[in-house]
């Protein structure tokens, strides 16, 4: 018998509503129909779920996002309380959700209704 992780469908949750936020994009070209900062809150949330470093430039790709815009969503989430520089290196950073990001995304996305 094979053990489940505990996160695990919370980690399925946070992976589609990602995806979906991606799939929005294709539809919606204009900034007012666009949530960067929560596609990279998921994007966080799914990397903790996993044990995985999240770089910023996997932030900007991952969420098509320019580096400057990926720049100015973390500085955002980190003045927040939200997200937190994990790790800087020469080329990139690396970013995690601060243990209030972490609670409050995975209570979003287990009330979140089933997508």
């Amino acid at each position: 018998m094979t053990a489940t992780r505990p996160d695990a469908s919370l980690e399925a949750k946070a992976t589609r509503l990602h995806m979906l936020g991606r799939l929005r994009g294709k539809h919606f070209f204009t900034p007012v129909m666009a949530d960067s900062a929560m596609d990279v809150m998921l994007s966080l949330l799914v990397g903790e779920l996993q044990s995985s470093k999240v770089s910023d430039t996997a932030l900007a790709v991952g969420n098509l996002l320019s580096k400057e815009e990926t720049s100015v969503v973390i500085e955002k989430l980190v003045q927040s309380g939200l997200a937190v520089i994990t790790g800087v290196e020469p080329d990139r950073r690396t970013v995690g959700l601060t243990p209030l990001g972490s609670a409050r995304m995975r209570s979003f996305v287990s009330d979140y209704p089933d997508v």
